[in-house]
């Protein structure tokens, strides 16, 4: 979340995908399955299967970086009692572990690591899976250790990073995978033609270093967040940017509409949901504000330094979410994002917060122009109160002093589109 412009690096070491087409529909990777044709590498068995084909992968550990061209499935499958497909960084691999440039391309079952990364300068990621202007499905992944090795201080390191920026598009559904130790995000999209569907995943337990988000979806792509669980995404706040725009957020929603955030657990940030438009960025990418999103029934809790729901945008709806042990306020409404731009006709209603400084906070600047209906509140210091983040220390007992870095949020780029 501080959002850097970074330039990732891509796969570092492109197949040519010129081997032969076989006629079956399947070949595994390893021995485990016999009678099938299987190969060594996954590389090589994705290489020779048709469009459309499917890929098995045997139990055991593929140090490769893989690049993916046309439509197929890639599945890991159990045998002798284990089930663990291990794709790791080959050493000094930089970029992504997984690059997608295709349309139903679908990942089951596998494990990703970012370990022995060769990242010696940001903008080298890893990220585990990549789509760009790319369709498909995660299912039952687990992505970890993406971190770049010799750079602690970068904001590098997703997880899953989807991405449409040359005019296609890139629609992935990611479900009930595990996504943790990341430095930057740990699902990500980006751009106005890319819609994510990210639901049932476990994410967070970022390592030592700059943490973004759980999930990012901003400068126009769509879609839902919903039922995820998303823990321990925390920044240190010794960093450059140490205010605001460089908390751990759960769920942040930058320059972008019609989001849904809805069912999602949400604990140990230092904000739960956040909203934002920020003129340069929603501007400079001609995105438009954070509008018009929804956010309803979460369970936020343990959001250090500040809110369990952050909105600076307009039209939003923030609705039946329990807010528990909020540093600052409940929900927060906020026109100083954009000056005169956002911060208008947010409805906040029928959320339940319970140990908070404030029920609400609202800019004084907008507090006229929302809708703050009945929400309930205890152990609350304030129903509602009237001021801009950071609360000056000790306004609350439970408010500490919040540091006042300053930042603005810049999500990446992305790499060069490969030739």
């Amino acid at each position: 979340m501080r959002k850097t412009h970074v330039f990732m690096t891509l796969v570092g070491t492109m197949v040519l995908l010129c081997g032969p087409w076989l006629s079956a529909s399947s070949v595994s990777v390893g021995s485990c399955l016999p009678g099938m044709t299987h190969f060594a590498t996954i590389q090589a068995a994705i290489n020779a299967s048709p469009q459309g084909g499917t890929v098995l992968v045997c139990p055991g550990v593929y140090p490769e970086q893989i690049a993916i061209f046309h439509p197929i499935t890639i599945k890991g499958v159990d045998n002798n009692g284990s089930n663990l497909a291990l794709i790791t960084m080959p050493p000094g691999g930089t970029g992504a572990q997984i690059y997608v440039q295709a349309t139903g391309v679908n990942l089951s079952d596998l494990t990703i690591d970012g370990s022995n990364n060769g990242a010696t300068g940001c903008g080298q990621g890893p990220i585990g899976i990549y789509y760009w202007d790319s369709s498909g499905v995660i299912n039952h992944v687990a992505i970890r250790n993406e971190v770049p090795t010799g750079q602690p201080s970068c904001f590098d390191g997703d997880g899953v990073f989807v991405v449409a920026p040359t005019g296609g598009a890139s629609t992935v559904t990611i479900e009930n995978s595990s996504i943790h130790s990341f430095q930057f995000t740990g699902i990500e999209a980006r751009g106005k033609n890319a819609n994510v569907t990210v639901k049932g995943n476990s994410i967070g337990g970022n390592t030592t270093g700059p943490a973004g988000n759980g999930v990012a979806v901003w400068l126009g792509a769509s879609g839902t967040v919903s039922g995820n669980s998303i823990i321990n995404v925390l920044e240190p706040t010794s960093y450059t940017y140490s205010g605001f725009y460089g908390a751990g957020w759960g769920v942040v929603v930058l320059c972008s509409q019609g989001v849904t955030v809805t069912g999602n657990t949400i604990g140990d940030t230092q904000a739960g949901v956040v909203v934002l438009s920020t003129g340069s960025n929603c501007a400079a990418y001609g995105t438009g504000n954070g509008d018009s999103n929804t956010i309803i029934g979460n369970n936020i809790s343990q959001t250090h330094l500040f809110d369990g729901v952050y909105v600076c945008g307009n039209y939003n709806l923030v609705k039946s979410n329990v807010i528990n042990g909020a540093s600052e306020a409940g929900v927060n409404i906020d026109g100083q994002c954009n000056p005169g731009g956002s911060g208008y006709f947010n409805n906040v209603n029928l959320d339940t917060v319970d140990d908070a400084c404030a029920t609400s906070l609202v800019d004084p600047s907008v507090a006229g122009f929302n809708t703050v209906g009945s929400n309930k509140a205890y152990s609350v210091s304030y129903d509602a109160l009237s001021g801009l983040i950071p609360l000056t220390a000790g306004t609350c007992n439970n408010a500490p002093a919040a540091p006042t870095g300053s930042g603005t949020v810049m999500p990446r780029t992305g790499p060069p589109k490969p030739v």
